[in-house]
C-alpha cells in the first residue's frame, strides 16, 4: 500500500534528479531507479494518440488503469537507498544510455517484480518518491493515481536549463526518449532521435534550429506546470523550488522540503545538505553562469521566447 506519496515534477535539466536523490537518500522513501517511465509508457506513451504530444489529463484514465499503475508500482518499487551503490556502479544508466538495451532493462524489471509480490500482498504502507519529466504535461492523469500526493516543482534559471537542454541533445549516447514518426532536421543537432519530453506542437519544431527546440521544452514544461497547478485541487500539496536558492542556502531549502514532507530534519538531510549531490550533469559542469561560458550566442537568441515564463517562475528581471 502506497501512502503519501511525494512527486518530483518538472522540466528537464531543472534539478528534478537532485531532488529525487535528495528524498532517496531518506530510509522513509521506496522508489524506482530513476523515471518511472516503464509503467507510465503502458498507458501514457504518445502513440496511443497519434504522436499529439504526452498531454493527459483526469478524462482519459479509468478505475482499471489507476488499479493497475498502483499495482505495478507496488511491485517495482524497492527501498530508495537500495539505488544509491547501484547507481554508482553506472549499471542504469549504462543501460537506459543505449537505444537497445532498453528492453532488456523492462525485461528485467518485469522479471524481478513477482519477488516483490509478496510485499504488496501484505500491504505494509510504504511511501513512494516518484520523478517523471514527462509527468509535466499529465499531472492531471497522475493525480487520480495519487490524489493525495505531495508535488515538488523544482525550476531553475531559464538561460541555463536552456544551456543545459543544448548540451544534453549534443550528448551522442544519453537522453533518447522517442523515436518519433518525423523526420527531425534540427538546425545543429546531429543525432536522429528525440530527446526528452514532446510538448504540444512539437512538430513544428523538427527542422528548427536546437536552441530553439530546447526553448520550447523548457517553456511548455514550466508553463504547463504553472497552469494545472494553480487549480484548487492542489492547494497546499505543491512546493515550487528554485535549484538556485537550494544551492545558495542549502540547509534552509531542505529544511523546508522536510517540513513540506511531513519528516523531521534529521542526519539524513544534513548530511546531503553538507554537501549537495552533482547529478546527470552531460558535462560535469554545474556551475550557475556556465550558459555566457558554453552557448552564451545561442541562448541569449532564445531570450525572448523564455522571458515571460521566466517573469511567471519569479525570476527577478525577466
Amino acid at each position: 500500500m502506497i501512502i503519501d506519496p511525494v512527486l518530483i515534477v518538472g522540466a528537464p535539466r531543472s534539478g528534478t534528479s537532485l531532488l529525487q536523490k535528495i528524498l532517496r537518500n531518506h530510509p522513509v522513501f521506496w522508489s524506482l531507479p530513476s523515471e518511472s517511465d516503464i509503467i507510465w509508457d503502458r498507458y501514457c506513451h504518445p502513440r496511443f494518440r497519434g504522436w499529439e504530444s504526452e498531454c493527459l489529463d483526469e478524462k482519459d484514465i479509468t478505475p482499471r488503469m489507476r488499479q493497475q499503475i498502483l499495482r505495478k508500482f507496488e511491485c517495482y518499487m524497492w527501498p530508495a537507498k537500495t539505488w544509491g551503490p547501484i547507481e554508482k556502479t553506472d549499471l542504469i544508466w549504462g543501460f537506459r544510455r543505449i537505444p537497445m538495451t532498453r528492453a532488456l532493462y523492462r525485461l528485467a524489471f518485469r522479471h524481478i517484480s513477482p519477488l516483490f509480490h509478496s510485499f504488496a500482498r501484505q500491504g505494509k504502507p510504504r511511501r513512494l518518491v516518484e520523478k517523471t519529466a514527462s509527468n509535466c504535461f499529465r499531472l492531471g492523469f497522475v493525480n487520480e493515481v495519487f490524489p493525495d500526493a505531495r508535488i515538488v516543482h523544482p525550476v531553475r534559471y531559464g538561460r541555463n536549463s536552456v544551456n543545459s537542454l543544448i548540451n544534453a541533445w549534443m550528448h551522442p549516447k544519453r537522453f533518447y526518449s522517442y523515436d518519433v514518426p518525423e523526420k527531425l532536421d534540427i538546425k545543429g543537432y546531429p543525432h536522429g532521435r528525440w530527446k526528452f519530453v514532446l510538448p504540444p506542437d512539437w512538430r513544428d519544431y523538427t527542422n528548427r534550429p536546437l536552441e530553439e527546440v530546447c526553448a520550447f521544452q523548457w517553456r511548455s514544461c514550466n508553463e504547463v506546470m504553472l497552469a494545472e497547478t494553480a487549480k484548487s485541487k492542489y492547494e497546499g500539496r505543491v512546493l515550487r523550488l528554485k535549484l538556485e536558492d537550494l544551492a545558495d542556502d542549502p540547509d534552509h531549502w531542505l529544511r523546508a522540503l522536510a517540513d513540506f514532507v511531513g519528516l523531521p530534519y534529521d542526519d539524513d538531510f544534513r548530511e546531503i545538505a553538507d554537501n549537495l549531490p552533482v547529478i546527470n550533469s552531460a558535462d560535469n559542469d554545474t556551475s550557475q553562469d556556465k550558459w555566457q561560458r558554453q552557448n552564451h550566442e545561442m541562448v541569449e537568441r532564445i531570450a525572448p521566447m523564455i522571458a515571460p515564463t521566466m517573469h511567471r517562475l519569479k525570476y527577478e528581471g525577466e
